[in-house]
Parts: C-alpha cells; sequence; structure tokens
C-alpha cells in the first residue's frame, strides 16, 4: 500500500506541477518547434530569393552581349532596375548598377552613369568591385575633361592588381592636357606592370607615338 500511495502521491504532485506549469511548457514547446520550422521556412526563402536574382542577372548578360540592339538596351536596362529595386539586399543589385551606368555612359548620360556607380561603390565592401568602379567613373571624368577630378578619382585606386589601368589611364589624362613627358612615364609604369608576356597593342602604340614626337 505504501508503494501505491506513493505513486498516487506522485501522480498528484504532477498534476498539480501541470496545473501550474503545463500551459507555460506547451507554449514554450510551440515557439520552439515554430520557430525551427520558421527559421527553415526563412532559409528556404532567401535561396528563392537569390536564386531568382541570379536568374535576372544571366538573363541580363546575355542581353548585354549586344547592346547595339536597342531591345537588348531596354531589357537590360529593365533588369538593372528590378535588381537594384527589388533585390538589393544582393550582391546582385550593385552589377546592375554597373550596367545601369553602362547604358548611361552609352548614351552620353555621364553624370547619371557617375552617380550610378558611386551607388553601387557604397553597397559593397569588396575592394576589387571598388576599383572597378572607380576606373570606369575615371574614365567618364576623362569624357567630360574634367581632368582634376579624374586624376583625384583614380588615386582612389591603391590595389597592386590594378596598377596597369591605374597608370594607363594616368597617361591619358597626362596626353589630353598636352603633358607629353607625364603620359611617357605613365605608359612606361603601366607596360611595366603588366610584364613582357601580356601584350597591350593599344598601349604600345601610346608608347610609340610619344616616342616619336
Amino acid at each position: 500500500m505504501s508503494e501505491l500511495k506513493t505513486e498516487e502521491e506522485q501522480i498528484e504532485a504532477f498534476k498539480e506541477w501541470w496545473k501550474k506549469n503545463g500551459t507555460i511548457l506547451v507554449i514554450i514547446i510551440a515557439i520552439s518547434v515554430g520557430g525551427y520550422f520558421g527559421w527553415q521556412a526563412w532559409q528556404r526563402s532567401q535561396a528563392n530569393h537569390l536564386s531568382q536574382a541570379s536568374a535576372l542577372y544571366q538573363n541580363m548578360i546575355e542581353a548585354a552581349a549586344d547592346l547595339s540592339k536597342e531591345n537588348n538596351q531596354k531589357t537590360v536596362s529593365f533588369i538593372a532596375k528590378q535588381l537594384t529595386d527589388d533585390y538589393d539586399d544582393t550582391g546582385y543589385a550593385m552589377f546592375g548598377k554597373l550596367f545601369l551606368a553602362r547604358l548611361d555612359a552609352q548614351k552620353g548620360n555621364y553624370d547619371t552613369a557617375i552617380t550610378d556607380l558611386d551607388e553601387a561603390i557604397k553597397q559593397t565592401k569588396d575592394q576589387s568591385f571598388i576599383a572597378i568602379a572607380n576606373l570606369r567613373i575615371t574614365k567618364l571624368l576623362i569624357q567630360k575633361q574634367d581632368y582634376k577630378a579624374a586624376l583625384a578619382r583614380l588615386d582612389k585606386v591603391k590595389s597592386a592588381e590594378f596598377l596597369a589601368q591605374r597608370q594607363e589611364l594616368a597617361g591619358d589624362i597626362y596626353l589630353q592636357q598636352g603633358k607629353r613627358d607625364e603620359a611617357r612615364v605613365a605608359y612606361q609604369k603601366a607596360s611595366e606592370a603588366l610584364g613582357a608576356n601580356v601584350k597591350h597593342p593599344l598601349l604600345d602604340i601610346k608608347l610609340k607615338d610619344l616616342v616619336k614626337g
């Protein structure tokens, strides 16, 4: 009887505990289970989000292969804006800005293109991407004949892997300003940065023209 009483007492004790804590326990379990499945659902949503952005990016690349066609220009513009507006939380948004800048530059809208590139720079910490964007901005500033701003922008490109491009653009700026000696030095540095095994016919022509002059 003592064992039975003990069991009965245990059951009664459990009932009392359940009255006090059962609801809270159910809530905790429900939150835990809901949180797990909610996390799983969020992960699936994020994966789908990235997959959609990737597909759009691929379509944009294909259309951008021939921007001489007006339909391709419209397609690139549409997709690029969609990426920047609807997928601004992904890395594809900054590539959308690059292509918008490319289209604007092609139309001669240099200021708008520079704004697009600056916005792309703000969206990333990737130093290679930032360098590429700054090099493109430099080219646009050269087109605008704003050589002081072009040199200042070029000075932002510090990475050694872009030294050749940086020096060649510096040479272009100096040449536009009539500073032939500075241009020749910059072109020579660009050629040295490329190395003997890398061919750059246009750079060679620039150097030869200055030597002849």
